[in-house]
């Protein structure tokens, strides 16, 4: 369910401060081509002498520490960018901007330290005055091509792919041998699902630079994807033995050992990515996704919480936390964690699918009919919903409200067909002896039980219990358990006592 509906919306999701800083923490340019060529280290102040002896002022004068030596302009530099870099991995943004006040003018207009203002104003989510700071030094520059490579690096964060693509190809038309450029061009293609194009431009980066790291990642993702799992596995492992501390590979690797059903090797890379990078939100994801594999449920749950702890706006990670949480009959959890998926992301119906069915449990009608009407609305297709909708409708004691809401549901069912006469059963309050005989009479079991299960409800709203009884275990009796109508039928059967009683 998750996997078809992440498909069917191509969804991606990178945490823009993460990148952006891994960016900036591993420029070593900022520090070296903002120094002077003396390489002076700043040196602490000196201690004063001791005093030994009587230390009465009348035998023995204070002795004053000499005064420190002023920083040179190179070392108030280094001190600066010493700030700033902490600044950044605290994800203080605001002070880090704020520290290029204390620059020397000169310093502060450079190239180096105009990119690294860009790099700043980006990942604090200024996007465009850190646009504007890079057109401002490509102006006098038009080929500089760190700060070509940087907007667009900026302009893929922004999510402007296309103006992404045409500065990384402007960087290649200027030099052909930019690794980091066809390598982006290849993560932009990877992105866009052009597989083959993507390969390409990781191909020729490679045959430039053998062991560029980035271009040999894109290459083991293009070999998974073509389902060649060694090739896969033979670049994740030179990208890893090449960088052992880098998170992004282990986690790679990870998910072509899963995909392979090599769980166990996969959760062992997770491990390792999970201490070098743990607060990425797609380690713990990941991680999460491999302990449910192997039915470690509760650890799962922990690991999704994990994630939502780091970003706790993204909904993906609320998907399986509800789903476990649920499962493991912590309703009260779930329907936490199904409301802010369904804030988080309204499209995903199956969110108003699931509170629908916990409020039904919990015999909250208004609040189940309001979900299921919000799950029919973004599935129309689904006329369960709006049936589901209508019971719950006239168990809130609003009888008179369903009527209008399934004249305009009917007409978009399929007219004669076995769900179209439960609908018009609903609406006219009669005729369930037909209905009754056409359920009897039905071939697909998943659908002759969801219609039972209705016809259970119907006599259930107008009181008969004794028939309403009958038909619950009838529904009980035909197992089918794929349906959302299985489980609110169980809790029926258990809020009935009718648990050890046959049909």
């Amino acid at each position: 369910m998750v996997k078809d509906y992440m498909q069917n919306k191509g969804l991606q999701y990178i945490p823009r401060y993460i990148i952006v800083l891994a960016v900036f923490l591993t420029l070593p340019w900022i520090i070296t081509s903002c120094a002077t060529s003396s390489k002076t280290s700043i040196a602490p102040a000196e201690k004063a002498p001791a005093v030994t002896g009587t230390t009465t002022a009348e035998t023995s004068p204070a002795v004053k520490p000499p005064a420190e030596k002023p920083l040179s302009e190179q070392e108030k530099t280094e001190q600066i960018l010493s700030s700033i870099r902490t600044a950044m991995q605290r994800g203080d943004f605001t002070r880090a901007l704020d520290l290029f006040s204390q620059f020397n003018k000169d310093v502060a207009a450079s190239g180096d330290m105009q990119r690294m203002k860009a790099t700043i104003l980006a990942a604090s989510g200024n996007i465009a005055e850190a646009r504007s700071t890079l057109q401002k030094v490509l102006a006098v520059d038009a080929e500089d091509q760190e700060s070509l490579l940087l907007l667009a690096n900026i302009e893929g964060l922004a999510g402007n792919t296309r103006e992404q693509k045409q500065l990384l190809e402007k960087l290649v038309s200027i030099n052909p041998k930019n690794t980091q450029a066809l390598t982006s061009l290849g993560d932009v293609a990877y992105a866009a699902k052009t597989y083959k194009l993507a390969e390409t431009y990781y191909k020729k980066a490679l045959s430039i630079d053998p062991n560029n790291s980035e271009a040999l990642l894109g290459k083991g993702k293009v070999d998974r994807y073509n389902r060649n799992p060694q090739a896969a596995e033979n670049a994740f492992n030179r990208v890893i033995s090449m960088n052992p501390d880098w998170a992004l590979p282990l986690q790679e690797r990870a998910r072509l050992y899963r995909e392979n059903n090599f769980l166990r090797e996969a959760l062992v890379d997770l491990d390792k990515a999970k201490e070098l990078a743990p607060q990425d939100y797609w380690v713990a994801l990941d991680r999460g996704n491999v302990l449910l594999d192997l039915g470690r449920k509760e650890e799962a749950l922990k690991e999704y919480e994990r994630a939502i702890g780091i970003n706790g706006d993204y909904f993906l990670a609320y998907v399986y936390s509800a789903g476990i949480k649920d499962e493991l009959e912590d309703y009260k959890g779930a329907v936490r964690d199904y409301k802010k998926l369904s804030e988080l992301n309204p499209d995903y119906y199956f969110a108003f699918e699931a509170l629908g069915v916990l409020y039904m449990r919990d015999k909250k009608w208004a609040d189940a009919k309001n979900a299921f009407i919000e799950a029919y609305k973004r599935s129309p297709t689904h006329s369960t919903y709006a049936l589901l909708a209508a019971i719950n409708w006239y168990r809130s004691g609003k009888a008179q409200e369903v009527k209008g809401f399934l004249e305009k549901v009917i007409p978009t069912v399929e007219q004669n067909s076995i769900d179209w006469y439960m609908f018009r059963l609903f609406y006219d309050f009669s005729g369930d002896t037909d209905i009754a005989t056409r359920v009897g009479n039905e071939k697909k079991l998943d659908t002759k039980a969801r219609m039972l299960y209705y016809l259970a409800q119907y006599y259930d709203i107008k009181g008969n219990t004794n028939l309403a009884n009958k038909y619950f275990m009838l529904v009980r009796d035909m197992n089918r358990k794929n349906m959302i109508e299985w489980r609110l039928n169980q809790w029926e059967i258990e809020a009935r006592g009718l648990q050890n009683q046959s049909s």
